[in-house]
């Protein structure tokens, strides 16, 4: 196992919330394969997939509300967990439509957690190092960008510009505020644009990245919300900041190793924004094109969507990569890290088949 993901020994239970989403799978499934001695708890709002695992000294899966304080407090009953990976959420355009949802998730949800994880320190970890926690958070914490931005974190001021990165913000700066006060070992990374997820769209705005390549590989028609046609140029305008999903789950794994004086030293508020790689719409057509045929084409139907595009707008298209490279994590390769992940997704979620 590489010195890179030496999780702190005194961690012997983790837990993930989110689990029933594809990261949460994902991680739930490399924390499993990683660490065979440790005890992973997989919670969301359904119960996650148990993955095919039954042994629950292994794994044991929960379907609970974290907004629900008995729920959320039978998660802890007879456990003693070193470890946490926060990733439940609703997602950027879910966040705009229902106002109100998205604070209570997105926010009051992540606050009981982090009140929970702190109870549960103090009666378990009195002395000695607190448990590990490790927020997902989102680039979509950056405003006043354009999708032809390159954004340096250390000169450029965090000002979102939609709901979801406001609420993100709101939790990483609470996050930071439990590690400052010693209650918590915090830690949060921005996660970049997970491509190609598989399953069904999501409500995040940024879903179509993904969907240009899964649902036309499956012989199923998929939006391109950005653009009127393939002759738009708004298909190399919307430049896009976004990572394989094994480099990803990776980072965040590795985000757990890295020591906390390390983080420190590059973010006082133990924040990192995750390594990133640079594609177009275009790309991921010509990648469709390239994997799927030139018939896959013709499932592309475009047509703007202003509520898509009003969020779009306020992304940036790159961000350096230096602080995250010196702590260790991990990037795609630049000129063949996206179309590896779109190789990876036609083996392992479609079997190798294109319909």
């Amino acid at each position: 196992m590489s010195g890179s993901f030496k999780i702190p020994s005194f961690v012997e239970t983790v837990l993930v919330t989110g689990a029933g989403g594809f990261v949460g799978q994902k991680l739930v499934i490399q924390l499993l394969n990683l660490y065979p001695n440790i005890k992973v708890i997989a919670t969301d709002i359904v119960e996650p997939p148990n993955h095919g695992i039954t042994d629950k000294a292994k794994l044991r899966t929960i379907k609970a509300d974290l907004g629900k304080p008995a729920e959320l407090a039978g998660i802890f009953e007879g456990e003693k967990i070193g470890g946490f990976f926060a990733l439940h959420g609703i997602m950027s355009g879910g966040s705009e439509a229902n106002f109100p949802l998205g604070y209570s998730v997105n926010i009051d949800s992540h606050r009981a957690l982090l009140d929970a994880a702190h109870k549960h320190a103090e009666k378990h970890f009195s002395s000695g190092p607190k448990p590990v926690y490790v927020f997902a958070s989102s680039l979509a914490v950056y405003g006043a960008v354009t999708p032809q931005s390159v954004v340096d974190p250390k000169t450029k001021p965090v000002v979102p510009e939609s709901s979801y990165g406001v609420q993100k913000h709101v939790v990483e700066m609470i996050v930071y505020d439990y590690g400052r006060k010693g209650y918590l070992d915090t830690r949060t990374v921005r996660l970049v644009t997970v491509t190609v997820r598989p399953g069904a769209p999501s409500s995040a705005a940024s879903s179509y990245i993904s969907g240009m390549i899964r649902e036309p590989l499956q012989g199923q028609e998929s939006p391109c919300p950005i653009a009127d046609s393939i002759d738009d140029p708004a298909l190399d305008y919307y430049l896009t900041w976004v990572g394989s999903t094994k480099t990803v789950v990776k980072n965040i794994i590795h985000a757990a190793t890295v020591k906390e004086d390390d983080l420190k030293a590059v973010s006082q508020e133990r924040i990192v924004n995750l390594p990133g790689i640079q594609i177009t719409p275009r790309q991921i057509i010509q990648a469709l094109i390239k994997y799927g045929g030139e018939d896959k084409l013709k499932l592309i139907k475009f047509g703007k969507d202003p509520k898509v595009i009003a969020i779009c707008d306020t992304w940036a298209g790159a961000f350096d990569n230096t602080d995250a490279l010196k702590l260790g994590f991990s990037i795609d390769d630049e000129k063949t890290g996206y179309e590896q992940a779109v190789q990876d997704f036609i083996q392992e979620e479609l079997g190798g088949k294109i319909a």
